[in-house]
């Protein structure tokens, strides 16, 4: 296979650790308002391409996949026929070879970048012990402390939302706080808390992350509410030309998330449940073209002006929870 020819470059080579702020701005407070990762499959793909297309374009690919579904239904009849057949709902398995490139040659393209060593996403959003923390029973901690985990894979790693669909994100929430939130997946603000993907052929699978987690009993307003505090570090890969230096086959977001869980005794039914407070994030060789339409994608790396040098420059200290996130801004 040959490469994909170069896109032009947008922006001019920035600065040394040149970082995109995505709108750190505090959500509304909420008082003051009245699933696993897996390898993304022909489907999926499908969605990522909707999710950004309409009209008789897709009117045409729904034709042509139709035939193709007919034509390979036949096929795949004759095979099933000789053979046992599976479990429609068994999740593939993922795994640990290292993505084939677009040119054909299986790499690991988180290999010489700060996020080599970080762990898979999932196995990195790992809760601190439950213990029961003021009003708040262990029983309640536990629960509050899973509600965030769920909430983060979904946000942050999961297909659906890469794709553009943050239904069951948004489920997650108090019903309350999910009306209140559905409305930033139309401006972009999301990207604070959550994460779409530009293209469906450039991101690869296999997130990794690196994060930490607290939690306290606090009061606002005078209503009882757990608090849990998230600060996570996100690396997504992408598949660029195999002459691309380390680290130019990934995007960094780092995020700090305030969440609350109000006490089930001191609000509705309508406002039990999840709460996203507050939300900021800055990111790292993201496109700031797509990055401003709520996407994330690599800056692209040209061989004759790059060179040795990622798109990005110096991810400075944004994949070091131990300093504090950049401030300098490129988008």
């Amino acid at each position: 296979m040959e490469n994909t020819p170069p896109r032009e470059p947008i922006d001019p080579p920035p600065p040394p650790a040149a970082v995109a702020q995505v709108n750190p701005v505090q959500l509304p407070d909420w008082l003051r308002s009245s699933q696993t990762e897996h390898q993304p499959t022909g489907w999926d793909r499908v969605r990522f391409f909707s999710a950004r297309h309409n009209g008789a374009l897709l009117l045409g690919l729904g034709l042509v996949m139709a035939l193709l579904m007919v034509v390979g239904g036949v096929v795949l009849f004759g095979r099933v026929a000789d053979g046992v057949r599976t479990s429609a709902s068994a999740s593939p398995t993922p795994s640990l070879t290292p993505p084939v490139s677009r040119v054909g040659e299986p790499r690991d393209l988180f290999a010489g970048s700060p996020a080599a060593s970080f762990a898979p996403a999932e196995e990195a959003v790992r809760m601190p012990a439950a213990k029961s923390t003021g009003p708040f029973t262990a029983a309640q901690v536990r629960t509050a402390l899973e509600s965030v985990r769920k909430a983060l894979i979904e946000s942050r790693v999961d297909i659906s939302m890469f794709s553009g669909d943050p239904e069951p994100f948004l489920a997650l929430l108090a019903p309350e706080a999910r009306e209140q939130l559905r409305g930033d997946f139309t401006n972009g603000s999301f990207l604070r808390y959550a994460t779409r993907m530009a293209s469906p052929s450039e991101w690869e699978f296999g997130v990794r992350a690196d994060g930490r987690v607290s939690y306290r009993a606090t009061r606002q307003d005078g209503i009882r509410v757990l608090e849990v505090s998230t600060e996570f570090v996100w690396a997504y890969p992408f598949d660029v030309d195999l002459r691309a230096p380390a680290g130019a086959t990934v995007v960094a977001l780092r995020d700090q998330v305030v969440w609350q869980v109000p006490h089930p005794d001191d609000v509705p039914a309508s406002a039990r449940g999840l709460w996203v407070t507050s939300a900021e994030a800055v990111t790292w060789n993201a496109d700031c073209a797509q990055l401003r339409e709520g996407w994330v994608q690599e800056q692209f790396w040209v061989a004759d002006l790059h060179g040795n040098r990622i798109p990005a420059g110096d991810p400075g200290t944004i994949f070091d929870l131990d300093a504090p996130a950049p401030t300098t801004t490129r988008c």
